[in-house]
């Protein structure tokens, strides 16, 4: 495993982003681990964030030069990866995002930051994939306007199991619009690595965690 997917999940684990229990999820679901994306609530952590996104961009496509955040949980990702991602490539990463209703005065349009132009690798931003269709709506919005394709799709975390309709999202995905999907971690990565693992002075998996995370993947995961 690479050593920033590691870091990424020790991250998960202090910003409390990740908690292991007994939650019920939007499909009636009960799940032994809850992701909450909106613990990435301060200016350090959300940079620290960041760092981790484009480390994936950087890993599955080196020549990014767009980060688009689909609105609104993706707009203070793509900022904050097109900063880290022009650090580390040292050039400059553009990023833009849209908004929810079409301005109408001032800066008009429905697009805000750089607009692509044809020969840009874009790479839209997210936290996770649930049901797809906020991304699909993306790709079809900057298909129209922009007359670009994604180059991909960069999730924190794919939790790797079925919608509430017993189907992969991802897969659904990736075959209606042809872009592929990626993640900075998967969750049976974070278990492998983070089963045992003391962090910040405690055990972050035990063993018990673990077996009931890996019972629920089981039954629901489709990867």
């Amino acid at each position: 495993m690479q050593n920033y997917k590691k870091e990424f999940a020790k991250f998960l684990v202090r910003a409390e982003a990740l908690q292991f229990g007994e939650f019920t999820l939007k499909s009636g679901r009960v799940s032994p681990y809850f992701f909450n994306s909106s613990k990435f609530n301060t200016g350090p952590l959300i940079e620290e964030l960041g760092q981790y996104y484009a480390s994936a961009i950087k890993q599955n496509l080196p020549d990014c030069s767009l980060v688009f955040g689909p609105a609104y949980k993706g707009i203070p990702l793509c900022v904050t990866a097109a900063a880290a991602l022009s650090k580390i490539l040292n050039r400059n990463i553009g990023y833009f995002f849209n908004r929810k209703e079409t301005k109408t005065h001032g800066d008009q349009g429905t697009l805000v930051g750089q607009l692509p132009l044809q020969d840009d690798k874009v790479v839209m931003v997210d936290d996770v994939i649930t049901d797809g269709l906020t991304k699909i709506e993306s790709v079809s919005l900057i298909r129209e306007i922009c007359q670009v394709e994604f180059s991909g799709v960069l999730v924190s975390l794919d939790r790797m199991e079925s919608n509430s309709q017993g189907s992969d999202a991802i897969a659904e995905f990736q075959q209606k619009t042809g872009v592929p999907v990626w993640s900075i971690i998967t969750i049976r990565e974070v278990c492998d690595y983070l089963k045992n693992r003391v962090v910040n002075g405690t055990v972050a998996l035990d063993e018990p965690t673990f077996l009931k995370i890996d019972h629920y993947l089981k039954e629901h995961s489709i990867r």
